[in-house]
């Protein structure tokens, strides 16, 4: 195969957001490197300093529509952190509920649209069928039970958060609006019918990742640390410590929210607006770390719901602990998946979920917070300086796909390597790169706060020449 030739994906297909993957060539023709690029600064962090507290939360979820609500919650939390304030039990059940209708919308529409005809389709299959509207034509019902599934999210959000989008009752302090019973009651049937169809998904997700194991296995394997929140040994998403586990398995730090810019720097590259973040007390690249749903299940012992503890189990089992294959965030999002629905459904349970006492009074003062949850692409955080009038002095914001920036470029690099060799490109680099990135489920808007162009794949000689090559 010539060599002279150019792919391009265009528009991006099945990301959040869109990016650039260049991949460069030594003199033997052999892959050196991968580099996935984020361009045009947004200025999130600049254009709100100045802001009153009270308003960031509405303001900073416009990061990102997609996980919007992590967002909101990260905030409010940096902010009561300065303030000092306790929120009531009845808030944080309600807050919990809405993160787990956060998981459930992101997580559903990944599974199913983004991630799934990776799993239907072969590596070599054309890119063009490889959509979930080609899986519906073969399964109507999948596509229907993915909509169901993913619109009692969404409905969550409506109604606890008042919005789909950028939700509005949490505020700092608490919730503005209590739960009706009414409303729970309906949620509740609801939830029924989602857990239903959560666990027909994983049955699902489970047979087609069986099948293509010894495939999916060589799609990268790169040990690192890996970082989530953890509470009494389980998976927990709105409390709770982070904790650090090292390639080995063992726990290497465990700190409180309050710490935590304390372990985690970041790090630029003149090629990307995307910063890397790592672990300060290792240095880079020693200090590489991963989050998100596979760093979840290895960190934490178990989950704090019936199935999905059990299915953590069985994942430990046959991946051991740490499991490090790229393309098992795919699995481990399943299970997250799995426990957002039974816990909502926990939660809807709870009669004491209407009680009225959602909000406490604040008092702005000047200080230091951050606020720390797992969003669906892993741990998110916040830190906000404000001043004594309650005014947004500086923030600086550690998102998962920096975290996992590091990760995504060396499992490119591992990947291009199987499909260049001496110059020939065997079919399939295409499809698999974007299953890398794809896997990851990168958040770009969130790591940059910039607009990005469309993601082309590129790949270039070792005198940065650019190569062209046929579609694959």
């Amino acid at each position: 195969m010539s060599l002279k030739r150019e792919i391009t994906i265009s528009p991006t297909t099945r990301i959040e957001g869109h990016g650039k993957v260049t991949i460069t060539l030594n003199e033997a023709g052999n892959v050196s490197d991968a580099y996935f690029y984020a361009t045009e600064i947004r200025g999130f962090d600049y254009f709100l300093r100045g802001m009153d507290a009270e308003r960031l939360p509405f303001i900073i979820s416009r990061i990102c529509g997609v996980c919007s609500t992590a967002h909101v919650l990260a905030s409010v939390k940096a902010i009561e952190s300065i303030y000092g304030t306790e929120i009531t039990e009845t808030a944080r059940k309600l807050r919990e509920l809405l993160l787990m209708a956060q998981i459930i919308t992101n997580h559903s529409l990944v599974f199913f649209f983004l991630t799934l005809p990776d799993f239907w389709f072969s590596t070599e299959e054309n890119p063009s069928k490889r959509n979930m509207f080609q899986i519906m034509r073969e399964k109507p019902e999948v596509g229907k039970k993915a909509v169901t599934l993913r619109s009692f999210g969404v409905h969550l959000l409506d109604v606890v958060g008042k919005r789909e989008v950028h939700i509005l009752s949490a505020i700092p302090g608490g919730i503005i609006n209590p739960l009706k019973e009414h409303e729970r009651q309906s949620l509740l049937v609801l939830a029924q019918e989602a857990n239903e169809i959560v666990k027909e998904a994983l049955t699902l997700g489970k047979e087609l990742f069986e099948r293509n194991w010894e495939g999916f296995k060589k799609a990268g394997d790169y040990k690192t640390h890996y970082m989530a929140l953890t509470k009494d040994d389980a998976v927990e998403f709105y409390d709770g410590k982070i904790s650090v586990m090292d390639p080995e398995g063992q726990t290497v730090s465990e700190f409180s929210a309050d710490d935590y810019m304390e372990h985690v720097e970041e790090k630029t590259y003149e090629w990307t607006y995307a910063k890397f973040a790592y672990l300060k007390e290792l240095g880079w690249p020693n200090g590489i770390v991963q989050v998100g749903s596979t760093a979840r299940m290895n960190v934490n012992k178990k989950m704090t719901t019936g199935l999905a503890y059990k299915e953590l189990n069985e994942f430990k089992r046959k991946f051991g602990s740490p499991a490090h294959t790229t393309l098992l965030l795919d699995y481990a999002r399943l299970i997250d998946l799995l426990h957002a629905c039974e816990r909502a459904k926990e939660l809807l349970e709870d009669e004491n979920l209407t009680r009225t006492d959602t909000r406490v009074k604040v008092t702005p003062k000047a200080g230091t917070g951050v606020g720390v949850v797992e969003a669906p692409r892993g741990t998110l955080a916040h830190e906000y300086v404000l001043t004594k009038d309650g005014r947004l002095e500086s923030m600086k914001l550690i998102i998962p796909t920096q975290l996992n920036n590091a990760a995504i470029n060396l499992n490119l690099k591992d990947a291009a390597a199987e499909f260049i060799h001496k110059g020939e490109v065997k079919p399939g680099l295409l499809n698999r790169v974007e299953m890398i990135v794809r896997a990851y489920d990168p958040c770009i808007k969130c790591a940059t706060r910039q607009v990005n162009e469309d993601l082309t794949v590129e790949v270039r000689n070792s005198k940065g020449e650019l190569i062209r090559i046929p579609g694959v």
